[in-house]
């Protein structure tokens, strides 16, 4: 459930497919990212500097699954010492 391709020649998230659980794939939305980081923090410095890693992390594959997406969130924000977000961001995820 992993990330089903990486792409070597592109860091732009424009082209990004995501693959949802039931195998359907969708264009990738960063505000999606957006507004899951701005529903945990009202703090916007926070939230474009998570957005921006997170979005990063995700350009280089040309399809990631929902799965990949939610670990990387949740990675990125513990990495940053985030863990009370990334925790909140779990609990409303499922």
């Amino acid at each position: 459930m992993d990330v089903i391709r990486r792409s070597q020649t592109t860091m732009d998230p424009s082209g990004l497919t995501v693959e949802t659980p039931d195998g359907k794939h969708a264009p990738f939305n960063s505000k999606k990212i957006h507004a899951a980081l701005a529903s945990l923090t009202n703090d916007p410095t926070v939230v474009h500097r998570v957005e921006s890693l997170i979005v990063a992390q995700l350009a280089g594959f040309d399809v990631v699954a929902t799965g990949t997406i939610t670990a990387t969130i949740v990675e990125t924000l513990e990495q940053l010492g985030y863990a009370h977000m990334a925790q909140s961001y779990l609990k409303a995820s499922h």
